[in-house]
């Protein structure tokens, strides 16, 4: 018999209701390392399924009672990240391409080729590591450039959005605008209340302006209380109606157990008309924000030549 080779281990469920081949199959399978269920039906095939998370499962499409097809749809249901691979008999090549079509990864023909199954096996499982493993590197990268506490992008994304974000106006001569928004009042809250409190109300507050915003503008927490939005092609018109929303947003909420009147400010600068480069298209946002803080607060301000930064209150 063919000596196996395999390095990736996993757990596989072995379904046929021919006790000659199950019984060669598992042996071979744990040898390799692996650990072998079987069942005689698909009916057990599937309780046993339901009861334990496989790897792979191994399954002739030939079953007493439950047609193969029917126990792939139903393994499906239960997971449909579980890799399935067929048992077919000699010539029925058609009939295992029917399956994969279903959702089957791939086929073994009987009388087994040992060599074969190991590659499979091996090349299955190796697989199923490269998606684990893709998809923690996406959960880290995402974790990455998100704010924990409000599950908004971060300043380092922020940051990199918006340098993009401004090659690409330039490139298309198109506007583009960011807005700067400061929760009034923020300390007191925090101050009054204590920071658990003001934890939860800096999460609602920032929930309330993420859905005021439209879909592909880039929504991030800069920094304590403060937001930075980026809002592509778009100019400050467009933008006001945008900052209106966010407004209407935060104020018309109510944030218990805090008994004062949430509101935000908001600062807007658009490039190119305000700034060229990053570092003064923020500059000038924060300027027009901190002239919102000082004109009453609740409200937003376009940047203009007029706001200093000798005007900050």
């Amino acid at each position: 018999m063919f000596r196996p080779e395999s390095s990736s281990k996993g757990r596989i469920i072995l379904i046929d209701d021919d006790s000659g081949v199950t019984k060669v199959v598992k042996k071979f399978l744990e040898r390799s390392g692996h650990t072998v269920d079987t069942a005689d039906s698909g009916e057990e095939g599937i309780r046993l399924i339901g009861n334990c998370e496989y790897d792979i499962v191994i399954t002739d499409i030939y079953l007493p009672g439950m047609d193969g097809m029917a126990v792939l749809e139903k393994i499906k249901s239960i997971n449909e990240d579980i890799d399935i691979v067929v048992i077919t008999g000699f010539g029925s090549i058609e009939s295992a391409v029917s399956f994969m079509r279903a959702g089957a990864i791939d086929y073994i023909s009987k009388p087994i080729n040992f060599g074969h199954l190991d590659i499979i096996v091996q090349k299955t499982l190796e697989r199923k590591e490269l998606i684990k493993a893709a998809r923690e590197r996406d959960i880290y990268f995402r974790m990455s450039l998100t704010d924990a506490l409000t599950g908004m992008f971060n300043h380092k994304y922020f940051q990199e959005s918006l340098e993009r974000e401004m090659l690409y106006s330039q490139r298309k001569k198109e506007n583009l605008t960011i807005m700067m928004a400061d929760i009034d009042g923020f300390k007191a809250v925090n101050d009054n209340y204590g920071h658990q409190t003001g934890d939860m109300v800096l999460q609602k507050i920032s929930s309330n302006i993420i859905k005021a915003c439209r879909s592909h503008d880039t929504v991030s927490r800069y920094g304590g209380e403060e937001f930075g939005i980026i809002l592509p092609e778009t100019g400050i018109e467009k933008s006001t109606r945008v900052a209106e929303r966010m407004l209407d947003a935060v104020s018309s909420n109510s944030y218990p157990p805090v008994a004062q009147n949430i509101t935000i400010s908001i600062g807007i600068a658009s490039f190119p008309d305000h700034a060229m480069d990053r570092t003064e298209l923020i500059q000038k946002a924060d300027l027009a924000l901190y002239a919102s803080k000082g004109n009453g607060k609740n409200r937003f301000t376009i940047y203009d030549g007029s706001l200093q930064p000798g005007d900050r209150h």
